[in-house]
């Protein structure tokens, strides 16, 4: 069970740092209750109490993979102690406190801990749930929050309608960030994505525009180092 090695790896990597023991400590009562404001203030305080802990170790890293992360080596301790809580977090059946938790861990973040919800996503139990929200986070105009759903996350390419992916492609293109880090977009290919990049390469030329060169990957049907 990823919460178990989670739990497992913050304990032990916890040890000599006392800030790091204390919002442990205060996590189970919080899922306990369920205490959505405690929550949030812990998810809040992650990044600054856990900072001072090693990144993943290699088992750890394993299993993020597997559970469905991209590139968990550049998940940071912060985000390894949201993912716990959010997993930890489990509705009470017939209660919906918890069960809206993301979306209001998300509405009353920061940037940072916005990314940090929208890389555990595709972790979470039933992680179709959250397609609104995480379709919504494409549309961001933070730059981070968009490359956080759209860049080294499966989450779009395993949930995301055809429409909704083919957007998040060409926002990809629109705003610089690097089609190489889509992950699956090779097997998201489309006639009408295609169109709709050819489109607006023709549209970039007509208007004496660069063309990015992520555009000619795509037309070409290139394989994608990551899928």
């Amino acid at each position: 069970m990823l919460a178990t090695l989670l739990q497992a790896e913050l304990d032990q990597a916890a040890q000599t740092h006392p800030d790091a023991q204390a919002w442990l400590r205060q996590l189970p009562a919080a899922v306990a209750r369920p205490d959505a404001e405690a929550l949030q203030r812990l998810y809040a305080a992650a990044a600054r109490k856990l900072r001072p802990l090693p990144p993943p170790t290699p088992a750890l890293r394993d299993a993020l993979r597997e559970a469905g992360a991209v590139a968990p080596a550049d998940w940071s301790p912060g985000d390894i102690g949201r993912l716990l809580l959010l997993l930890l977090a489990r509705p009470p059946e017939g209660g919906p406190q918890t069960e809206t938790l993301p979306w209001r861990l998300f509405r009353g973040g920061d940037a940072g801990e916005q990314q940090s919800l929208l890389r555990a996503l595709p972790l979470l139990p039933r992680p179709e749930a959250w397609l609104e929200l995480a379709v919504d986070a494409c549309r961001s105009h933070i730059q981070g929050n968009f490359e956080a759903i759209a860049c080294e996350n499966s989450y779009p390419a395993r949930f995301f309608p055809e429409a909704n992916f083919n957007q998040l492609v060409l926002k990809a293109l629109f705003t610089g960030a690097s089609l190489l880090r889509v992950d699956g977009l090779r097997r998201r290919l489309t006639p009408e994505l295609l169109r709709m990049v050819a489109d607006m390469a023709s549209e970039r030329r007509a208007a004496d525009r660069a063309v990015p060169a992520d555009i000619q990957l795509v037309l070409k049907g290139s394989r994608y180092e990551n899928v």
